[in-house]
């Protein structure tokens, strides 16, 4: 139910249409006090940027003036202009002793309001606008909770939408947002792709540099719609539109879906004529012009995908924490992202254990064992194993410090529906703690005072077996246990005289070694002499093959796909695009050439973005228009729509890695925790573990750059695509003093496909052998390049 409404005021325009424009206020409980309006009725403008076709979201308000001439109008002035924001809303009515159409609806700006001390009449200058703007002032949630799962693009613009503050005058079965369809996915025959096509809300959350969520703001996550599709949002006649440049260039009669307030979508489209035809609807004015917008060369479209971030971490916990520090133990979460069947995490942590000793252990009490426990949950299901001692024994330590110890065993881990935990062995047989003296003994090396399951301060990595169906929300809870040589929880080794850090404790997703990468560039070019570049804003969806929860999803299939494949009204046969791909192309082709843009005024006509203007053969769209409604006058900006793609060509898109990405061929950590020695003291498969070299493969790419991990050690380098440069840079040298690294190449490296090897760009004078880089130019090659006083050093190549 609308808003009471305190003020009013109606007249007709030139033309006898009546007009009736209602200031409502909520709790208002007296009767309405009528108003006189200027001589221009209202002024409704539509604000557009007129260098940019393709604007999102163009915003409208309405002014007027309110003629003070009675108490009860300075009464309401005086709350106006003490009042908070939106406590005033303006709703314009057509016809209102008739139809009662809604035109337009707002919400009323206190800011500008200025108590004139005049006698009456006062002239008081009144402006509303559409709320759209508002949006960004407001987090894109349920108040204040994420919204969780998956939604069909229709009703994520209907929530949007139903964030604006001036839809008190529609019911919740009165449509108020009306839309069309341009691009579509290939891979069915669709009738409704807005209704089709799903986007997780876990798109729309930032990440913070604290590892916590952020929601974006409502009117970034509208754009990022807008942006993709192609499409302009604004109010027009009392009701929302989205509409893409492309289904008016295809038709001036649109198909519009329907949606109401709350949210039911119409199960058909209604033809629906947009076009108004010039010197006909209306009539041309005095002082129109005609100008051009430059041809495009380049439009650019960046789609953010942040695919190499973990989706839950990096943590740091401490055992027995402190101060500041996080607790062992404390959940970490992914904020309810939502994983399809089949989706594989890799697991990723490092952990060091170190205890005081009692000072008292003697005999077989001496030998303890330190595991992690790990609750694992993803949605409804747990990631568990089972960890059990005894059924036989064996000797651990030195002659004179021999014990006997239960043998650890690990069951194969797997995804079940009981909760439970997946055990991880700090102290991986034979390995133990000396309960007495606090040492650690692994059979390799000089006992040490701390565990560290990682060597070489290499993460363990962990695969995960694929989830049997699809989840919501990721959780992941460590803690430490300890435990004696028959195998009881003990509580002292991991008590007040014990230490502990977990840290860099993450999830990935596992695309194998493909991923979305963290950006995506996406470009359009044509071959003609055209010098403008057009760079979009960034955006947060898009269309990939790869599992990806920014990615643009069908509801077509169960489970759901990723869809990687559009077509339009414009380019409705193959080869088919992704959806920015296909987006920048129809950008570039709607300006390959200088495009007109008509300015100038009509009479007769009402003009907003939603008409098209025809002038002889051509249509216009307009950018931005202002209707003076007494004098049925706009004036207006319109650029020409057309499209010709030819010479038009969309490359492959530059796939950008701002973080490193998660390359499923890294080793993982050996969970071979039980075994039987083929002889002597250490286990062959143990002691090899001590001995192996980590190798990270690098697959490179021109103008792409790596940079070396603090955990590297070996670096496989191959190549992909055409000829180029790639760059590694190297560590900074503070802290790397005597550190040793190879670089080693197959047959795809060639001198027309090389890699750069040079200092890190924030070493200032740092040189490799005296010179700026090392050319990696040629197959089968191998360097090591060595760390020391300040400086990088070639010890070994292999011949030239």
């Amino acid at each position: 139910m609308a808003d009471p409404i305190r003020l009013h005021a109606e007249f007709q325009d030139d033309l006898g249409t009546a007009y009736k424009l209602n200031i409502h206020q909520a709790g208002f409980g007296a009767s309405s006090t009528e108003f006189n309006l200027g001589a221009d009725g209202f002024t409704l403008r539509y604000s557009g940027n007129n260098e940019d076709r393709m604007q999102p979201i163009i915003g409208s308000e309405v002014t007027f003036t309110l003629v003070e001439n009675i108490a009860a109008h300075t009464t309401f002035l005086t709350a106006l202009a003490t009042s908070e924001d939106a406590d005033f809303m303006v709703s314009i009515f057509k016809d209102p002793d008739g139809a009662n159409t809604l035109f337009w609806t707002g919400v009323l700006m206190h800011e500008q309001v200025e108590l004139q001390d005049e006698a009456y009449p006062i002239q008081n200058t009144m402006t509303a606008v559409d709320d759209l703007g508002n949006l960004k002032n407001l987090t894109y949630d349920n108040s204040g909770t994420f919204y969780t799962g998956r939604e069909t693009i229709a009703a994520h613009l209907t929530k949007l939408l139903n964030k604006t503050r001036a839809l008190h005058v529609f019911a919740s079965g009165d449509v108020f947002l009306k839309y069309a369809n341009d691009f579509k996915p290939t891979t069915f025959v669709s009738a409704n792709a807005l209704t089709e096509l799903e986007v997780g809300h876990a798109a729309f959350y930032n990440v913070d540099g604290d590892g916590n969520a952020q929601g974006m703001d409502c009117f970034t996550v509208l754009k990022n719609f807008a942006i993709t599709f192609n499409a302009r949002v604004f109010l027009h006649e009392g009701c929302f539109y989205f509409v893409p440049v492309g289904a008016v260039i295809n038709s001036t009669t649109v198909s519009l879906f329907t949606v109401t307030k709350a949210g039911t979508v119409s199960g058909s489209a209604t033809a629906t004529n947009t076009q108004l035809t010039v010197d006909s609807d209306m009539k041309r004015m005095r002082g129109g012009v005609t100008t051009f917008l430059p041809p495009l060369n380049k439009v650019l479209r960046t789609w953010r995908t942040d695919a190499n971030l973990p989706v839950v971490g990096p943590e740091t916990q401490f055992l027995n924490a402190t101060a500041q520090q996080t607790a062992l133990g404390t959940d970490i979460t992914d904020n309810n992202l939502l994983y399809d069947n089949g989706t594989e995490f890799r697991l990723r942590f490092r952990y060091t254990h170190a205890y005081d000793g009692d000072g008292t252990s003697t005999g077989d009490d001496v030998p303890a064992r330190i595991l992690l426990k790990m609750q694992i949950k993803v949605g409804s299901l747990y990631y568990n194993n089972a960890v059990t001692f005894g059924a036989s024994t064996m000797n651990v330590g030195y002659a004179g410090d021999a014990y006997t110890i239960d043998t650890m065993t690990f069951s194969a881990p797997a995804w079940s529906g009981s909760a439970g935990h997946f055990y991880f062995a700090v102290t991986p047989t034979p390995a133990y703690l000396n309960r007495n003296n606090g040492l650690f003994y692994n059979m390799t090396f000089t006992p040490q005072g701390f565990a560290s399951i990682a060597q070489y301060n290499q993460p363990v990595l962990i695969d995960l077996d694929a989830i049997t169906s699809a989840q919501t929300g990721v959780t992941v809870t460590v803690n430490v246990e300890g435990y004696d040589h028959d195998g009881n929880l003990i509580t002292d080794v991991t008590g007040t005289d014990a230490y502990g850090k977990l840290s860099d404790l993450g999830m990935h997703i596992v695309n194998g070694n493909a991923t979305n990468g963290d950006r995506v560039v996406y470009e359009a070019v044509t071959t003609a002499n055209n010098q403008e570049t057009q760079t979009q804003d960034e955006v947060v969806i898009g269309s990939s093959a790869f599992e990806d929860y920014r990615n643009i999803y069908e509801n077509n299939s169960s489970p759901s796909q990723p869809i990687d494949s559009f077509s339009s009204f414009a380019n409705s046969s193959a080869p088919f695009l992704s959806i920015h791909q296909l987006g920048v192309k129809e950008i570039i082709a709607g300006q390959n050439a200088s495009t007109r843009v008509k300015r100038g005024s009509f009479y007769k006509a009402f003009v907003s973005p939603y008409h098209a203007l025809l002038f002889g053969s051509r249509n216009f769209l307009p950018f931005e228009s202002a209707f003076m409604a007494r004098a049925v006058q706009t004036e207006y900006e319109a650029f020409h729509i057309s499209s010709d793609d030819t010479n038009v060509t969309t490359p492959q898109p530059a796939v950008i890695d701002d973080h490193t990405p998660v390359d499923d061929s890294e080793p993982l950590y050996d969970l071979r925790n039980t075994f039987t020695p083929d002889e002597g003291d250490i286990p062959p498969n143990i002691f090899q573990r001590f001995l192996q070299s980590n190798v990270r493969s690098i697959t490179h790419r021109d103008t792409l750059t790596n940079t070396v991990n603090s955990f590297d050690d070996r670096i496989f380098n191959t190549w992909t695509g055409g000829t180029g440069t790639a760059t590694i840079n190297l560590p900074v040298v503070s802290g790397n003093e005597g550190r040793l690294l190879r670089f080693h190449s197959d047959t795809s490296i060639a001198a027309n496909k090389r890699i750069l090897i040079q200092p890190n760009p924030s070493d200032s004078g740092v040189t490799i052998d005296g010179a700026s880089n090392y050319a990696f130019d040629r197959d089968y090659d191998g360097v090591a390049i060595l760390c020391h006083g300040g400086q990088w050093y070639v010890v070994q190549k292999k011949e030239k």
